[in-house]
Order: structure tokens, then sequence, then C-alpha cells
């Protein structure tokens, strides 16, 4: 068994998500959540990940659960999640736990889509032209999701320092243009 799929089973652990090989549901899960892990913990579990049917799809990850059948059903692995990356896929957990698959598909092709350079907007249209049968609703509560998991406390704060100096900004503006009538 790969190193990277001992770590992608101990984080499905955190989840407590076990991956059945023969269930078609269970191998969409499992390519879904190993593409939003790695996002979320910015290194690569399987660096071959390419869009497919149901969105983010990596051949070598298929492979593992099907050679590791056994280890997949059972959460077996002799890797200890320690430090950031397992604070990050336990956080995570929130909002990753009890989702459907087409909510999971969604997700993991946003992401996708945002990883190849997309923005927000570009990301929802492309996605609802690759996959019509997809509802804009579906497609919104998906990007909010994303938007929810990336949201990291620094981010915040970087944000709302952001909206400070930009309203900082146009109260100076506006304080300059009131004078001009005093």
């Amino acid at each position: 068994m790969k190193y990277q799929t001992k770590r992608f089973i101990a984080y499905l652990n955190i989840l407590n998500v076990k991956i059945d090989s023969s269930k078609f549901e269970d191998r969409i899960k499992a390519q879904k959540l190993a593409y939003i892990i790695q996002s979320l913990i910015g290194k690569p579990l399987y660096e071959d990940f390419n869009f497919y049917i149901k969105g983010p799809y990596s051949p070598e990850l298929a492979k593992e659960y099907f050679n590791f059948k056994d280890e997949f059903i059972e959460g077996k692995t002799n890797f200890k999640l320690i430090g950031e990356d397992k604070d990050k896929i336990e956080k995570a957990s929130l909002l990753l736990n009890n989702l459907s698959l087409t909510e999971l598909e969604i997700i993991g092709s946003l992401i996708y889509l945002l990883n190849k350079g997309f923005d927000e907007n570009q990301a929802e249209a492309k996605l609802k032209e690759l996959k019509q049968y997809l509802k804009w609703d579906d497609i919104w509560r998906g990007m909010n999701i994303v938007k929810k998991l990336f949201l990291t406390e620094r981010l915040r704060k970087e944000l709302m320092s952001s909206l400070e100096n930009e309203i900082s900004d146009w109260d100076r503006i506006s304080d300059e243009s009131l004078k001009k009538f005093e």
C-alpha cells in the first residue's frame, strides 16, 4: 500500500468514513473526498486527478481501493495523523459529514475548477455547462461550502483588515469631498 493511501485512510477515519470498493457510491465518495482533502491540506495525496463524469477522478486511487479493499472497508492504517493537517480535517468534518454524493460531486468539481484558475463565477458557470442536470441552487450551496472549508481564521483576519482599510479610504475620500462644500 502506498504511503499516500495510508494517509488517506487515516483522514477517512477522522471523517468516520469507510469505503467499500464494490459499491459505486463508495468509490465516488472516495474520489471526491480524496480531492477535497488534498486541496484542504495543500499536499497531494494522488497527483493524477483529472475531470471525469462525476468530477475529480484519480486512476491511481481507484487501483488502491480495489487492491486494498479490506483496509478501506475496515479503516486499517498504521499512519498516525498529527498537527495542522489533522486539525484541518477535524474542522472540515463538520461540513463534510453527511453530504450526499451529489453535494460531494459539486464541491469536488468546484474546487477542481478553482484550482484550474477559474474564479468563483466562472467555476459555477463552467460546472453548470458541464453538468446541465445540476440545479443552480445546488451549485451555489456547494460554493458556499467550499468557501466555508477554505475560509481560515488567518484569511478572515486578512479580509477584515482589507475591508477596514477600504472603509478608511472611503471615509477619507468622503471627508475630502465634504470639505469642498464647506
